[in-house]
C-alpha cells in the first residue's frame, strides 16, 4: 500500500504544505500558509532591495521560487538597531539597513547518517559586483523546507556544518608525506592533486596489472561512515576488486546479524509518529538515535499524541530522563526480559477481552513456523538440548503455539528480575504498557545492547519475536517495517552515463581480510581485526596450508570519513600497523581535516564537506521513499550566476580554488579522473570504460551527466523533471532539477510492504528493486515465487504465494519472519536457530557465545565493574567534531565516569576524584592496561556498572605543522584536541596530556585561515583534558557469531597514585593480541573440509555481487 508521487498528483512544492502547517512561514510579519510571498515591504528604504526584516517564527524560509535571489538583514545589523533606522546601507550612509543578498543552495548535513536537508546561504551581493569568486561566502546553513524527513528542521550537528567548512585548522591542499620521513614523524610537503593522482594511479595499476587473485584484495577502500548510497562501493567493484571495508562491526552488526536471521533484512524501519509506544533498547529518542533529529522529531510527533516512551538502559540518558518507564537493566541480559514478555505473551489470556494476547492472523501468515515443525530431526535436537519435552505430535499452527508455551515457560518474572537486576514492579509495568499498546509498539535495534554484548545479536532475536508475538513487526502503521522497502540506493548506478553503458560485473575474488574464514557468519566486514589479520603471520600460515589464498599485506589502503586508529579497540596495534611499510605500502586519506590515523598515511587529500561535495543519500527514516541530494554550493551558486569551469570533470576543484576554501575536490570526481587517467588509461584493464563519459569517452564522465543517469532510476522524479516547464529544452533535467530541491519524495505511505502483490508492469515484475522476467516465474513446492533477472540467466526468488496471489514476502529464505534460521543449524550453530537465553548457571557456561562478557557472574571482586563506553554525546559527531569549535564547546568535561553513589561510598570515591580504570579480559583472564578518568558518582547509573562514552578522548602530537615553501603554519585539531607525548616499544603503549586547548589555540588565536569566521578564538575556554583515549586500553572482542566487536569490558577500579593525571593511559598491546587470538580460538567455528561455500548464501554480502567461484571455497585436512 503506497503512494507515489505521480503525474496527477499535486505539484511537488505545494505538497510540502502537509509537512509546514503550525510551523507558519512568516514574511513581514504575515504568516503565510502556503509559503508564497504575498507581500514585500514597500518603503523608500528598500527600494533598491528585497528583504526580510523581522520574521516571527524560527522556522522562517524564504519561498522556494526565490532561493537563487532572496535578501535579509546581515547579522551584524541586529547590533546596530534592526529596522529603526532609515535608508540601505551605503558608504555614504553607514547606519541604514544592511540586507545581504543570498543564494539557498541545497545540500545534505554529513554530520551523521540521517540525510538531512540542509540549505548553504551563499551571499552573492559582492560577487555580482566585483565577479571575483573570492567574494563569494558561505554565511550560515539552515535547513531544508522541503524535504520530507527533516522538515526544515536540523540539530546542532547540523548547524556546525558552518564552523567546520571554515574551521581555522582545515587542510587547505593536498599533503604528501615528506621524502625520507617516515610515517608519524609529522613531516609533510605540499603536492598537488595531478601528482597525488599520478603515483596513486600507478600503484593501482601496477597492483592491478598483475591480474593474480591477490591483486584483486590488496587494494582497500575503507570507509567509515559513507553517507551516500552506493558509489563507495562502485569505486572497488568497477576494478574487480574485493576490497570495501566498512566500519559496521563496531556499530551495529550485532542488531543487523539478529534482524538478518530473522528477515533477510538487517534494519528496521519504524513508524514512530503513529506509535503507542516508544519501546528502546537504548537511548535513541533524545541521545542517540541512529538517525537523530528525524527520529527524535517523529517521537516527539507521538508523544504529543499520547504515546508513552520506554527506556532500557543501565544509564539515565536524556531519553530515559524523559521516559514513563526507565529499566536500567544489567548490560547483555536483554533477551531474558524480552523472553519474559513471550512467556507471558503465549500463556496467558488478556483479563479485558478474554482472547490470547497472541497477534494469530500475523504469526500464522508470516512466520515460518510450518518449516520448524516439518525439520523433525532438529525438533529431536530441541529435545535433547532441554529447550522442550516432547517433539510435537502434529504439524499444525496450534502445535506450534504448544511449542512455544512450553518453551518460553521458564522465563518468569523471577528470573528476569534476578537475571536482569531489574526491579519486579518495573518489569510488571512494562509488560501493561507493552499490552495496552497494541500492535502500534516502535523499536529500533541498532547499537546499546547489541554491541556492546558477546552474543547481543540474540537480544534482538528474542526482542523482535515479542513484537511480532503481538504484530507489531508486519510494517503497519505505528509499528515497525523494514529499511529495504523504504530507502533509495541509487548513487552507484549512473552506468548509463558512461562508455560502457552497463554496470560492472561480479568480482572474481574474496578477501580473507574483509571476511575471514574463522567467522563464516560474520555480518559485515570486521574491520576492527584488520592490523591483527595483517599482523598474525600465524593465522596467515594456518590458513595458506588449508589452501586459502590469504592476503599478507595491502598494496593500497585508503580510510575515508574514519578514523579507525582513534576509535576502533585496541588502538596501537592499529598505529602499529600504520607505521608498516611491509604491511600496507601506500596509504591515503581523503579528508579535509586532521585525525589520529591520517597522522600516520603517506597522503592527506582534502575532500569535502556537507555542502562541498555531491551525493546522492537516502535512509529508512519514516514509512516512505525519498532521498536527499548533496552538492557543493559554491560551484552550483557560480555556476548558477554564469561561470563556467575549464575542465568540466575538475569543476568542483576549480570552483572551491576559485572561491578561495582551498585547493578542495570531491570524490566523484576524484575517482572520475583518476581511474580515466592513471588507473587505466589506455583501458587495458576494462576499468576505463565504466568512468570515461559515453557523450565524449576521452575524458572521464561529469557531474550533470551521472547524476542525470542516476536520478533516471528513480521513477517519478525523471518524469517530474521531464515535464516541469522550468526544465523545458535541459540537457539534464533530472539533475537540474535535483540541484534546486535537494530532496525528493518518491512514494508516501508504505505500509505492509511485504503484502504487496507483484504484478508485470512495463515488460517486468519489480520485487525488491529487482526487475525479473514474467515469462520465467514459477512457483515451488514451499510457495516460493522464483524466476529470472531480467535479461540474464539468473534465477533468484522474488516472492511468496499467498492464496491466490504472489506477493512479495520478506527477503529470507522462506519470504517470511524466520523464527527457525534452519541455515544457522546447517553451519554449526543449531542451539541458536531459534529465539533462546540461558536460564542457569551451567547453561550460561555451556551457551557462552550468547552470554555477556560483563555478564554479573564474572563480577567477583568489590572493585568489579561492567564498563559501558558506547553511549554518544548526542552533539558529538563520532570522530567528525573535532573540527567544529561550537560542538567541542559543549561537549566539555562529558566524559568522566559515572559511578553508581552506593559504590563510590562503598570504595571511598568522591565526585572529581582521579580514578585507574584496569580492563581485564573474562575469556583468558589476561590484562589489558588501563585508563585514568575523573568519578561522578550518580543515581543515574545501575549499581555494579560503570559508564563512559568512548566518543571523546581526542589526541595529536604537534599544535602545527610547517609545511616548507609555504610561509603559515598549518594547525592540527586545534579547538579540540589537547596535546599528548606517547610511547610505544611493540609491547606497551603509553599516551601522556602535555597541554590542553587553549595554550595550543591561544598561541595562535589570529588564524591566518578564514579570519572573518574566526574572531571569536579568544572565547576558548576548554581544555580538551576531561577524557581519555579508552578504545586503545580496550581489546578486541569479536563475537563468534556475528563477528561485530563486543565493546563492554570488565574492569576493576581504584584512586589514581599521585603521579597519573586524567587523560593517562597504560596498553599492554601484547596481551590485547593474545586477547584477541583467545577469543577467536575458544569461541569461533571456523570453515572446515565440509564446507564447500564461504558463507550462509542467505547472508548476503554488502553490497556488489561475486562470482560463484569466488563464493566457493576448499579447505584441506
Amino acid at each position: 500500500m503506497t503512494k507515489s508521487m505521480n503525474t496527477e498528483d499535486k505539484n511537488f512544492i505545494e505538497g510540502r504544505r502537509s509537512f509546514l502547517k503550525g510551523t507558519a512561514y512568516t514574511v513581514a510579519g504575515a504568516s503565510l500558509a502556503t509559503g508564497v510571498f504575498k507581500t514585500v515591504v514597500d518603503t523608500p528604504a528598500v527600494a533598491e532591495t528585497k528583504f526580510t526584516p523581522t520574521p516571527k517564527t524560527l522556522s522562517f524560509y524564504p519561498p522556494f521560487s526565490e532561493w537563487d535571489s532572496f535578501s535579509e538583514l546581515s547579522g551584524e545589523d541586529w547590533k546596530r538597531g534592526g529596522t529603526g533606522r532609515n535608508g540601505v546601507w551605503s558608504a555614504e550612509n553607514p547606519t541604514g539597513i544592511k540586507a545581504i543578498e543570498y543564494m539557498l543552495v541545497p545540500a545534505v548535513c554529513s554530520n551523521c547518517e540521517a540525510a538531512c536537508g540542509i540549505t548553504a546561504w551563499v551571499d552573492i551581493g559582492d560577487y555580482k559586483a566585483s565577479k571575483d569568486p573570492r567574494d563569494l561566502r558561505v554565511r550560515k546553513h539552515m535547513g531544508n523546507p522541503l524535504h520530507p524527513a527533516s522538515r526544515g528542521r536540523n540539530c546542532a550537528k547540523g548547524y556546525a556544518v558552518q564552523s567546520q567548512m571554515y574551521d581555522p585548522d582545515r587542510i587547505p591542499f593536498p599533503l604528501k608525506r615528506a621524502p625520507g620521513s617516515k610515517r608519524g614523524e609529522g613531516k609533510w610537503v605540499r603536492t598537488t592533486w595531478d601528482e597525488a593522482m599520478e603515483t596513486i594511479g600507478k600503484k593501482m595499476h601496477d597492483t592491478l596489472k598483475s591480474g593474480d587473485e591477490l591483486s584483486k584484495k590488496e587494494i582497500m577502500y575503507h570507509v567509515g561512515r559513507p553517507n551516500e548510497s552506493g558509489f563507495g562501493h562502485r569505486v572497488l567493484y568497477s576494478m574487480g576488486v574485493d576490497g570495501h571495508n566498512s566500519h559496521s562491526n563496531v556499530c551495529s552488526s550485532g542488531a543487523r546479524q539478529g534482524l538478518s536471521q530473522w528477515f533477510g533484512d538487517d534494519r528496521p524501519s519504524p513508524d514512530w509518529a503513529n506509535s503507542k509506544l516508544i519501546f528502546l533498547q537504548s537511548s535513541h529518542a533524545a541521545d542517540a538515535g541512529h538517525f537523530f533529529q528525524q527520529h527524535a522529531g517523529f517521537i516527539a510527533d507521538a508523544r504529543k499524541k499520547g504515546a508513552k516512551l520506554v527506556v532500557m538502559d543501565p544509564r539515565m540518558s536524556n531519553s530515559a530522563g524523559m521516559a514513563d518507564l526507565w529499566v536500567p537493566i544489567w548490560p547483555g541480559t536483554e533477551a531474558a526480559l524480552y523472553l519474559y514478555l513471550v512467556n507471558r505473551i503465549v500463556n496467558e489470556i488478556d483479563p479485558k477481552r478474554h482472547t490470547s494476547y497472541i497477534n494469530h492472523e500475523a504469526i500464522k501468515d508470516w512466520m515460518n513456523w510450518d518449516v520448524l515443525l516439518k525439520d523433525k530431526e532438529y525438533l529431536e535436537y530441541m529435545v535433547a538440548q532441554g529447550y522442550i519435552s516432547k517433539v510435537p505430535a502434529g504439524e499444525t499452527y496450534e502445535d506450534f503455539i504448544a511449542l512455544l508455551q512450553e518453551m518460553y515457560k521458564p522465563y518468569t518474572l523471577e528470573f528476569a528480575a534476578k537475571e536482569c537486576r531489574v526491579d519486579a514492579k518495573s518489569l510488571e509495568k512494562l509488560f501493561e504498557m507493552f499490552i495496552e499498546a497494541e500492535d502500534k509498539v516502535t523499536t529500533y535495534f541498532w547499537r546499546a545492547g547489541t554491541i556492546g554484548n558477546r552474543g547481543g545479536w540474540m537480544n534482538v532475536r528474542a526482542g523482535v519475536l515479542a513484537l511480532a508475538l503481538r504484530g507489531c513487526m508486519t510494517g503497519d502503521v505505528g509499528n515497525v517495517g523494514q529499511y529495504y522497502f523504504h530507502e533509495i540506493f541509487v548513487n552507484a548506478k549512473g552506468d548509463a552515463a558512461t562508455q560502457a553503458g552497463k554496470k560492472p560485473g561480479a568480482v572474481d575474488a574474496w578477501n580473507e581480510l574483509l571476511w575471514p574464514p574463522d567467522f563464516p557468519l560474520s555480518t559485515n566486514e570486521p574491520s576492527y581485526l584488520l592490523p591483527h589479520l595483517l599482523a598474525d603471520e600465524e593465522w596467515q600460515q594456518n590458513w595458506h596450508a588449508k589452501g586459502v589464498n590469504v592476503p599478507t599485506k595491502l598494496a593500497l589502503y585508503i580510510p575515508r570519513m574514519y578514523n579507525p586508529a582513534w576509535i576502533n579497540p585496541d588502538g596501537f596495534r592499529w598505529i602499529d600497523v600504520l607505521k608498516n611499510e611491509s604491511k600496507m605500502e601506500m596509504t591515503v586519506n581523503l579528508s579535509p581535516t586532521w585525525s589520529e590515523t591520517n597522522w600516520y598515511c603517506d597522503y592527506i587529500l582534502p575532500t569535502g564537506l556537507a555542502s562541498e561535495r555531491h551525493d546522492q543519500h537516502s535512509e529508512a527514516t519514516m514509512p516512505a521513499q525519498w532521498l536527499s541530494f548533496r552538492q557543493p554550493a559554491l560551484r552550483v551558486a557560480l555556476e548558477k550566476m554564469g561561470w563556467v569551469a575549464e575542465n568540466p570533470t575538475r569543476a568542483t576543484l576549480e570552483a572551491h580554488t576559485k572561491a578561495g576554501l582551498g585547493e578542495v575536490w570531491e570524490e566523484v570526481e576524484f575517482w572520475a579522473n583518476i581511474m580515466v587517467h592513471h588507473v587505466d588509461p589506455d583501458g587495458s584493464l576494462g576499468v576505463r570504460q565504466h568512468w570515461a563519459s559515453k557523450e565524449d569517452p576521452s575524458r572521464p564522465v561529469t557531474i550533470p551527466e551521472w547524476y542525470q543517469a542516476v536520478f533516471e532510476n528513480v521513477h517519478h522524479l525523471s518524469i517530474e523533471a521531464k515535464k516541469n516547464p522550468k526544465y523545458a529544452g535541459s540537457k539534464y533535467p533530472n539533475y537540474e532539477m535535483m540541484r534546486d530541491m535537494g530532496t525528493w519524495l518518491e512514494k508516501a505511505n508504505i505500509y505492509r510492504p511485504q503484502e504487496r502483490e507483484l504484478v508485470e508492469e512495463h515488460g517486468a515484475i519489480e520485487s525488491m528493486e529487482i526487475k525479473f522476467d514474467p515469462s520465467s516465474m514459477w512457483v515451488d513446492e514451499k510457495g516460493i515465487a522464483r524466476a529470472k533477472v531480467l535479461g540474464t540467466d539468473d534465477e533468484k526468488a522474488m516472492g511468496i504465494k499467498m492464496g491466490d496471489k504472489v506477493v512479495a514476502g520478506f527477503n529470507s529464505q522462506s519470504r517470511k519472519m524466520e523464527f527457525y534460521a534452519s541455515w544457522m543449524k546447517d553451519w554449526k550453530w543449531p542451539e541458536y536457530a531459534i529465539p533462546v537465553y540461558p536460564t542457569t548457571k551451567e547453561q550460561r557456561q555451556k551457551m557462552v557465545h550468547i552470554v555477556s562478557q560483563v555478564h554479573h557472574d564474572h563480577m567477583v571482586n568489590e572493585n568489579d565493574f561492567a564498563l559501558n563506553p558506547i553511549f554518544r554525546l548526542s552533539y558529538n559527531i563520532h570522530t567528525r567534531s573535532v573540527n567544529s569549535k561550537h560542538l567541542m564547546e559543549i561537549s566539555q568535561n562529558h566524559n568522566p565516569i559515572w559511578i553508581a553513589t552506593v559504590d563510590a561510598e562503598r570504595l571511598g570515591i568522591k565526585r572529581g576524584d582521579s580514578i585507574k580504570v584496569t580492563i581485564s579480559d573474562t575469556v583468558c583472564g589476561l590484562e589489558s592496561g588501563y585508563f585514568i578518568a575523573m568519578a561522578v558518582p550518580t543515581e543515574a547509573v545501575l549499581p555494579g556498572t560503570l559508564a563512559c562514552s568512548h566518543h571523546a578522548g581526542r589526541w595529536k602530537l604537534q599544535n602545527t605543522v610547517d609545511i616548507p615553501g609555504f610561509d603559515k603554519k598549518l594547525g592540527v585539531m586545534g579547538v579540540g584536541s589537547p596535546l599528548y607525548e606517547m610511547t610505544m616499544d611493540d609491547k606497551i603503549g603509553t599516551l601522556k596530556p602535555k597541554e590542553g586547548i587553549v595554550a595550543g589555540m591561544m598561541a595562535r588565536k589570529d588564524t591566518w585561515q578564514f579570519k572573518e569566521y574566526n574572531r571569536d578564538l579568544d572565547n576558548i575556554w576548554w581544555n580538551g583534558l576531561s577524557g581519555s583515549w579508552q578504545n586503545a586500553v580496550a581489546p578486541a572482542h569479536p563475537d563468534p557469531i556475528a563477528c561485530n566487536h563486543a565493546w563492554h569490558q570488565k574492569v576493576s577500579i581504584t584512586l589514581a597514585g599521585k603521579d597519573e593525571v586524567i587523560g593517562d593511559i597504560y596498553v599492554n598491546y601484547e596481551n590485547n593480541f593474545k586477547i584477541y587470538k583467545a577469543w577467536r580460538d575458544e569461541l569461533a567455528r571456523p570453515l572446515d573440509s565440509t564446507n564447500t561455500t564461504r558463507r550462509p548464501t542467505q547472508l548476503k554480502r554488502p553490497v556488489w555481487p561475486l562470482t560463484k567461484n569466488a563464493w566457493s571455497v576448499e579447505i584441506k585436512g
